[in-house]
């Protein structure tokens, strides 16, 4: 994986939480990326390697406490940080009927029934 190639999977990952709460993260993220410093652009890369590693932790801990496949613990992550449907489908690259499928699915077997509730299966944290 290039440099460039983890900087653009930081953002794909994690942008839209972080645009939420901060708005000019994401521009100011890249600026910073593209100013070509090799210190920002490790930490970019030692950014993107422990949120990558974070989120297959939480996805892995949704496998093994609630039987989710690593689809559905996808979109129950994403959505679980506020991402929408939507997003959720453009993300993964599929149709938006599949995520509310993968999220019927999920529902079934973790016994949430709202979307909105979601966050309590990562105990707060997603």
């Amino acid at each position: 994986m290039t440099d460039d190639d983890a900087f653009e999977r930081l953002l794909a990952l994690h942008a839209e939480g972080y645009a939420r709460l901060y708005p000019s993260i994401v521009p100011r993220l890249r600026q910073a990326y593209e100013s070509g410093n090799p210190a920002v652009k490790r930490a970019v890369l030692a950014m993107a390697a422990g949120l990558t590693r974070a989120r297959s932790a939480r996805e892995q801990r949704l496998k093994h406490e609630h039987g989710l496949t690593p689809s559905e613990s996808r979109v129950v992550l994403h959505l679980a940080q506020g991402g929408t449907v939507a997003s959720c489908a453009q993300e993964m690259g599929v149709a938006e009927s599949t995520v509310r499928s993968h999220l019927k699915s999920a529902f079934a077997k973790t016994g949430i029934r709202r979307q909105a509730d979601l966050r309590s299966l990562l105990g707060g944290s997603a």
